[in-house]
């Protein structure tokens, strides 16, 4: 009986230190502000996001996760989720939005969330790392325009778009610093979008560590579920980082 208890406790042993060599991954959660600019429009006349729609600098939150295997036939998993909110003011003469055409002061505001589902491979992995894949990006949102005279009108943007993913990220031996850039990006039709991070990181112990860089993002739509949008997002980001 002694005997079992033992082979099955260096089984269980052995299966938990090859799980924890052969399976890894990383999740963070961070702090974005970004500016836009750029025009848009729906059914109508383009109009500038900053001077004519008032949107300025917004805050959000971003969360990011990968899940990796020794497995070298399966891909490794990434997800992301983004979600932008920008709204503000301004004064126009005759700006056609949808079916109405507003004159004088109007509010108007733009909501995206962004879910990223990523198919990837470690081409390289030691001091220099590479990922190379296949996204999934999946865009949800609305912009508005208002006023108290013509009441809101409303575009609705959901559409999935595959992009191609790449991550290199090059570490400081025996230091704990880290470089990296990562992004996914699309072309078709007249339509672009990508998006991109350059970060630095510094990790402390046990996986755990901060990030900080800048996020640069582009969404050019051309007649795209009635929306024609031509619209840069650039800013800073935070993350705290579990590296396991």
């Amino acid at each position: 009986m002694n005997q079992k208890l033992s082979v099955a406790a260096a089984t269980l042993l052995l299966a938990c230190t090859l799980q924890a060599d052969v399976l890894g991954g990383e999740f963070s959660v961070g702090y974005l502000n970004l500016n836009p600019s750029g025009d848009f429009a729906y059914k109508g006349n383009s109009a500038d996001v900053e001077d004519t729609f008032g949107w300025g600098s917004s805050d959000a939150i971003i969360l990011k996760g990968y899940l990796e295997h020794p497995l070298p036939v399966l891909p490794n998993l990434r997800a992301a989720y983004t979600t932008l909110d920008f709204s503000g003011s301004g004064s126009v003469t005759a700006l056609k939005f949808g079916d109405k055409t507003f004159s004088g002061n109007i509010d108007t505001s733009l909501d995206i969330d962004i879910i990223d589902a990523t198919l990837y491979y470690e081409i390289l992995d030691n001091w220099i790392n590479l990922d190379l894949g296949i996204n999934a990006k999946y865009i949800d949102g609305s912009a508005s325009v208002r006023n108290d005279t013509l009441g809101k009108s409303e575009a609705d943007l959901s559409l999935v778009l595959p992009t191609l993913y790449a991550k290199a990220r090059f570490d400081v031996p025996m230091s704990g610093v880290s470089f990296q850039a990562e992004g996914d990006l699309i072309t078709y039709d007249n339509s672009t979008l990508y998006d991109l991070d350059l970060s630095a990181r510094y990790t402390f112990m046990l996986g755990l560590g901060l990030e900080a860089g800048v996020r640069l993002m582009k969404l050019k739509l051309d007649d795209v579920d009635d929306i024609d949008a031509d619209i840069d997002f650039s800013g800073m980001y935070a993350s705290v980082v579990w590296d396991f």
